[in-house]
């Protein structure tokens, strides 16, 4: 097939480019007794070469697998570069998966070795040892290892590493030269809704791929800093992670989700991906600030909120500066408003690239005025993952943008959304069922979702196949719609809605601590709303919700508004099971959880 661009088919061939601008650059950087540390690419360079060299030693072979179960640091990123080089197979699992799913991804890909970053994740391994087929070793990063000849340290693979490169008289640079674009990158579980993962097979081409068309189709600028705190075993922070080192960026690796605030200010980064979640809790305490502000304070902030608008739909959206009259009204809202929420992403901010949910078009408007560009895409982990996306030239909020050169988009009859491309999958390991469901015979994937494509050639999501609900009127409703109306209050954190073969829908809410706390201090008598149960409990808060709801809903047709909701009794997390690892939510694992209180709304 002929293809737009012309593709380096390989990430040793994607490596090999990137070290070309110059070794002595800085790649990674990482926080260690509250200073920050970096490690240049010649630097990688050797390193992933004694990574490959001493999982060699180890009895890895070509097409064998090695698993990372880690946090964010740059030894999960050189471990991965190390397996595409040598023709392992890396096998990410998220950190915070527990034994169980941990048993499952490790003998379903027949993991010979597993990376890990401290003793806390390695004891997830050691006591379900036997029950790993296929394990041979655990590699310890932070710590010394145990008493247990199975168990290296990090140093010591290193050190295996420089003495079997001298026994074997190879170099990496040799072993990479005969990888093919058709072998196996990586396999990559799926964190799924329901079941057991499935693990998608990544080759060298559908990643490398993947790299150079989101570059091609957003033109990030060379040789800037790059904030990563998303898990890097989520394929969207892994692409981004490849395309931003191949564009010599600067990677600093968060100290964890709680502090991405803090190393804002102190990194200063010019891009990051994200997720529609950060980004709506940082506007929603804006808004609650606003909120606990003057009058005229107030009055200031929602006229700038105004002319932002106006300014994104007319000139920002395309990448251009507001001209006369409005022009002079922006430049005074960024100097009232707008320019302190830049400083809270440090300031020098280029872009953010947001997926893994719809991102609001209030939200995604109200940080583009105040000069935090957002780029909303489309993708899927058996897509390498990134199909669409906004570009600088056209931001079109609501939509996840057009398709990256050479990806196909197909909306049939039903309205699912069905791709193809080089970038796409070649199947499902050991799982040949679900890849003929998954991929036709014409090699379109099929993507469960359920969209359309609009006048200008944009990408507009509207659920998820498997999710539309038809009432027992007969109105087909797309939940995911109605969840977007209703948390767009600041006082909802999440909802999922319910009412397939119903009369007529109810949802299942969890209200914001945050907010309902800072606004229960602010009632004359105060309302003490200090803990979750407080908020569950309290007949002020369902009161308040009530009304935000009848607020929120005007713009639904009547078949589409709940009429009844219950508040979750603890918020979703992953730790509970209400959230994938990716922060998506698991619909059905709620409503079968919660089954007994929809049964008793419905005798309503």
């Amino acid at each position: 097939m002929a293809y737009q661009l012309n593709y380096l088919k390989t990430m040793p061939e994607i490596f090999a480019d990137a070290l070309l601008g110059g070794p002595e650059r800085k790649l990674y950087h990482y926080k260690q007794n509250d200073e920050w540390k970096s490690i240049s690419y010649r630097d990688v360079n050797e390193t992933i070469e004694r990574i490959g060299f001493g999982l060699q030693a180890l009895g890895v072979r070509q097409k064998d697998k090695v698993g990372i179960l880690s946090e964010n640091c740059p030894e999960w990123s050189m471990t991965d570069l190390a397996c595409a080089h040598f023709g392992f197979a890396s096998v990410p699992i998220y950190q915070t998966s527990i034994p169980r799913q941990i048993e499952f991804i490790i003998n379903h890909s027949e993991c010979k070795v597993v990376i890990v970053s401290s003793k806390e994740q390695a004891q997830k391994i050691i006591p379900i040892k036997n029950n790993l087929r296929s394990l041979k070793y655990i590699v310890l990063i932070n710590e010394e290892p145990y008493h247990d000849a199975w168990i290296v340290s990090w140093k010591d693979l290193l050190k295996k590493g420089d003495d079997e490169k001298e026994r074997s008289g190879q170099s990496m640079q040799e072993i990479a030269g005969k990888i093919k674009p058709e072998d196996l990158w990586s396999i990559i579980y799926t964190s799924g809704t329901s079941g057991n993962p499935k693990g998608v097979m990544i080759s060298q081409f559908n990643i490398a791929a993947n790299v150079q068309q989101s570059q091609a189709a957003i033109g990030f600028q060379k040789n800037k800093r790059w904030l990563s705190f998303l898990p890097l075993s989520h394929s969207f922070e892994r692409v981004t992670s490849m395309f931003s080192m191949w564009v010599g960026a600067e990677i600093y690796f968060a100290e964890s989700i709680a502090k991405v605030s803090e190393n804002l200010k102190e990194v200063k980064p010019q891009y990051m991906t994200t997720v529609p979640r950060l980004l709506e809790k940082v506007y929603s305490a804006v808004l609650e600030q606003v909120a606990m502000g003057s009058t005229v304070k107030q009055n200031i902030f929602h006229w700038a909120q105004r002319v932002g608008s106006e300014a994104v739909r007319k000139y920002l959206a395309f990448n251009k500066q507001p001209q006369g009259l409005l022009a002079s009204r922006y430049a005074l809202a960024k100097t009232l408003v707008f320019n302190k929420i830049a400083h809270v992403f440090g300031g020098e901010f280029i872009q953010c690239v947001s997926g893994g949910a719809p991102l609001s078009e209030e939200v995604g408007e109200f940080f583009v005025a105040a000069g935090i560009r957002i780029i909303e895409g489309y993708g899927l982990t058996e897509m390498s993952p990134v199909t669409h996306v906004n570009t600088n030239d056209h931001i079109k909020f609501g939509t996840v943008g057009k398709a990256l050169p050479d990806v196909e988009t197909k909306i049939i009859e039903d309205g699912e959304i069905l791709l193809r491309g080089p970038n796409r999958m070649e199947k499902y390991f050991n799982n040949p069922e679900e890849t003929a469901e998954a991929i036709d015979k014409d090699g379109w994937f099929h993507t469960g979702d359920i969209g359309f494509m609009d006048e200008d050639g944009f990408l507009k999501i509207t659920d998820r196949k498997k999710n539309l609900i038809v009432t027992a009127g007969g109105k087909n409703i797309a939940p995911a719609e109605v969840e977007r109306e209703i948390t767009a209050s600041k006082f909802i954190e999440s909802a999922v809605v319910v009412g397939d073969r119903q009369k007529f829908l109810i949802a299942i809410l969890v209200p914001s601590l945050d907010i309902f706390s800072k606004w229960g201090k602010l009632q004359n008598p105060p309302i003490e709303l200090s803990t979750y149960e407080d908020l569950v409990t309290s007949k002020d808060v369902e009161k308040l919700i009530r009304e935000e709801l009848d607020i929120h809903q005007q713009g639904l047709a009547r078949y589409e508004q709940i009429k009844y909701f219950f508040l979750a009794p603890q918020p979703f997390t992953i730790e509970t099971g209400e959230l994938t690892a990716s922060m998506k939510i698991k619909r059905k694992h709620i409503i079968e959880k919660y089954q007994l209180e929809i049964e008793e709304l419905y005798k309503n």
